[in-house]
């Protein structure tokens, strides 16, 4: 179960390589990552920007210090499985003012205060550091955008010395273009981090920087340590919880151990799994009778993968794994005895009559019961007509072991049913004691039974219904993407949710991402350790090594459709979205009041279609276009592709003042026509115009130039070729003939003439656009 074997994945046979010294490496060719190391560069900004703008909201809350970093130092947290129970109080929640930029609309920068309230972090399937770990289950509530892989948690500080670390990337920052939050090296002057095989990057610590032969180096690698941490996964997790509520019953030491205690899940003085008392026997000597099973429950903590939504488990229906607590504890009647009397008759002569005299003596009326035997176990798990088997103390799969195949259920409604069974055997010694009377013994066994049965409903889902066409307009710099959905989407009528489109465009990656979001949250808030002389309370634990760790399941709240796109070093990419039809929408999912979710207040929207521009500085066409996306559960959806290559037009305006008429044509590069499209004019006596089968169309003339612009086709129309924005101008040159003779007069007259105006004016209008266009915020 501990990973502390694992090293944070490290493979023991990897051997680092021995040099003199570490040296700043240059920029590499970009290298596409999976889809979850893509998503953990994305979600470093997020956390960086919860971790500096909570910073004052810590130091005030008080409620947690933040132990520093101290190299070569192991540090437990205990607090560290916090981040994985949102609905626990969050001590140093809040709000701060922060500084921040707002561009105007005449191009002015203004700074501005601007107030952050504290928000959820997004969990993904791969790192967060022990600082980021503690800061968040201080503050915040995180949450997973998905049911499926390895979630790791870190629980403790690891050091590793930078020679003996991964032979991999690192970088070597100044300190200003760092977080200086984080290590620095030894003059203060550098932020110095190495890559994680798996994207991320570690600090290091202790590291003395210098500058040898032109490049900042690291001069001291045995001395320098890496940052990082031992972590255990959330399934790792679940094992510790099932296992820590068995430990009185099914993974007891001894059958005496078993009997003697049962420990039982509440929440805030409410028992989580009903409890119940049972094998009543009758009493020798008295009257009533005696429960021999006392505090007996099974229960269910959680289905993986799985969200509990809407009162049932949402779990997909290829395969499903539950964890079943369950205890019991057996208390014999105590020994019994009771005094009593017997009368003897006593008969005698007294000459010739006999006399009789009754003598009352004492007795003892006694009964010693005794266990001979108890047997308790789970019977029988199942998941409608399917018997789930158990992989494990605790752990049920719908898996068949014999034949090492899933077993599926088809997409529907079930209940989930547990079954635990007490058998007891006891026997009654009793009988009399007297020094006078008759005395007399007897024994007699009793087999009694009792039967507990625990039911969730579950709901099993699919996407093989669902499924994904993507259709990318290439253009230079602006490609337009569409995504159509086709079938049922969301956590409802056996519909398994869809996570994320992943579209790659040449270098260019985008993410539309879906609007769940998985709070896990901790059920109980206690443990109570039942035995006959009483019940101890015991708090659950977020620690590592805690003795009650507090069970965790999953709750679903919505937020809302975004896109995400990868940023490197050399690409800026912007995202506009321009078209939505929708679909349906969300209503809002009940969460404990103590989570942070302000996207609930208000609808969710699913689309059919979803479309907008991606914007980039690579005005690159004919990009290889690649699409897949996946469901929360980690399984692919069916995708398609199709791409549209825009192609450039040419377009020209001929001049005939005499005639007072001008002729546009819209060609394609080799000049053949493009018909049947609008070019809208200044200049002449109508605004529009729709070329002819020849890709001709002649307007008469209201003034001296004429402006031809062609806006390009709209991708919602259906063509068989799209075309991309041009425009031209014709001006007549006898207007400046007759007015002007040198470059003077021609200013003379081009000033004097509005069209000429407007066309200088538009022009500048257009720069200043242009230049706007480039300050643009990133997606």
């Amino acid at each position: 179960m501990s990973s502390d074997k694992s090293r944070e994945g490290r493979s023991s046979l990897s051997k680092p390589r021995r040099v003199a010294r570490f040296t700043k490496r240059l920029p590499r060719t970009p290298v596409r990552l999976p889809v979850t190391l893509v998503k953990t560069r994305l979600v470093v900004a997020g956390v960086v920007f919860l971790l500096v703008s909570s910073a004052v909201i810590g130091a005030a809350a008080g409620d947690l210090i933040i132990p520093s970093p101290e190299p070569g130092v192991e540090k437990d947290y205990d607090d560290t499985f916090r981040v994985l129970a949102s609905n626990d109080p969050d001590p140093g929640r809040g709000s701060s003012v922060v500084q921040v930029y707002e561009y105007g609309e005449n191009g002015t920068i203004t700074e501005v205060n601007r107030t952050v309230v504290t928000q959820p972090v997004q969990l993904w399937d791969s790192n967060i550091q022990s600082r980021d770990a503690l800061l968040i289950a201080n503050e915040s509530d995180m949450y997973q955008s998905g049911l499926h892989g390895f979630v790791q948690v870190p629980y403790r500080d690891q050091w590793t010395t930078l020679r003996d670390w991964w032979d991999g990337e690192f970088r070597i920052l100044p300190i200003y273009t760092g977080d200086p939050s984080r290590a620095t090296s030894n003059d203060g002057q550098y932020t110095v981090e190495v890559r994680h095989p798996n994207g991320w990057w570690n600090p290091v610590y202790n590291a003395d920087v210098e500058r040898v032969d032109g490049n900042l180096t690291v001069t001291n690698p045995d001395e320098a340590l890496v940052l990082s941490s031992y972590y255990s996964t959330v399934i790792e997790r679940k094992i510790q919880i099932i296992e820590s509520l068995l430990q009185h019953s099914e993974m007891a030491p001894s059958e005496s151990a078993a009997r003697s205690t049962s420990v039982v899940p509440t929440e805030n003085g409410i028992e989580v799994f009903p409890t119940t008392d049972g094998a009543n026997v009758n009493l020798q000597w008295q009257p009533g009778t005696h429960a021999l099973v006392r505090d007996a429950y099974v229960g269910n903590i959680d289905v993986i993968p799985g969200v509990w939504h809407d009162g049932r488990y949402v779990t997909p229906s290829w395969q499903l794994t539950t964890y079943v607590p369950w205890d019991y504890r057996i208390e014999e009647p105590a020994d019994y005895s009771e005094s009593g009397t017997c009368t003897i008759t006593h008969h005698h002569k007294q000459g010739n009559t006999t006399v009789t005299h009754n003598h009352t003596y004492p007795l003892t009326r006694w009964a010693n019961y005794q266990l001979i035997d108890s047997n308790a176990s789970i019977v029988n798990v199942t998941a409608g007509n399917i018997s789930l088997d158990r992989t494990r103390p605790g752990m049920w799969t719908t898996m068949n072991y014999t034949t090492s195949r899933p077993r599926r259920l088809p997409p529907g409604n079930y209940d989930l049913s547990a079954t635990l069974r007490i058998e007891v055997e006891m026997e009654t010694h009793y009988g009399v004691s007297s020094a006078q009377c008759s005395e007399w013994n007897n024994r007699r066994t009793v087999n009694r039974t009792v039967e507990l049965q625990y039911s969730v409903p579950i709901e099993t889902v699919s996407s093989d219904d669902l499924s994904i066409d993507v259709q990318v307009y290439d253009r230079p710099g602006r490609d337009i993407v569409a995504v159509n959905w086709s079938g049922e989407q969301g956590l409802a009528a056996g519909a398994a949710a869809w996570e994320d489109v992943e579209i790659q465009i040449g270098e260019k990656t985008m993410y539309v991402t879906a609007p769940w979001r998985f709070y896990s949250v901790s059920r109980n808030t206690h443990v109570e350790e039942r035995t006959q002389g009483g019940t101890t309370q015991v708090e659950a634990s977020h620690s590592y090594n805690g003795a009650y760790p507090a069970m965790l399941r999953y709750r679903m709240s919505p937020g809302n459709v975004s896109v995400l796109a990868e940023q490197t070093a050399d690409q800026r990419i912007w995202w506009e979205t321009t078209y939505v039809d929708q679909n349906r929408s969300v209503p809002a999912a009940s969460l404990p009041s103590t989570i942070v979710a302000p996207e609930n207040a208000k609808p969710t929207y699913l689309y059919d279609q979803y479309a907008g521009i991606l914007k980039s500085l690579d005005r690159t066409m004919g990009e290889t276009v690649s699409v897949q996306a996946g469901d929360v559960w980690g399984l692919p959806v069916d995708t398609s592709v199709s791409v549209v290559r825009y192609q450039e037009s040419r377009l020209t305006v001929t001049m005939n003042h005499s005639a007072g008429t001008a002729e546009v044509f819209l060609s394609d590069t080799a000049g053949n026509p493009i018909p049947n499209r609008l070019v809208s004019l200044d200049g002449a006596s109508v605004q529009n115009v729709t070329t002819d089968a020849n890709g001709r169309a002649t307007v008469p003339l209201s003034g001296t130039l004429v402006r031809a612009h062609f806006a390009g086709d709209d991708w919602r129309e259906s063509r068989s070729q799209y075309y991309l924005e041009t425009h031209s101008y014709g001006v007549s040159p006898t207007s400046f003939l007759s007015g002007a003779t040198d470059l003077f007069g021609y200013l003379n007259v081009a000033i004097s003439n509005t069209i000429i105006f407007i066309e200088w004016l538009a022009l500048g209008i257009f720069a200043l656009f242009w230049m706007r266009f480039m300050r643009e915020k990133p997606a």
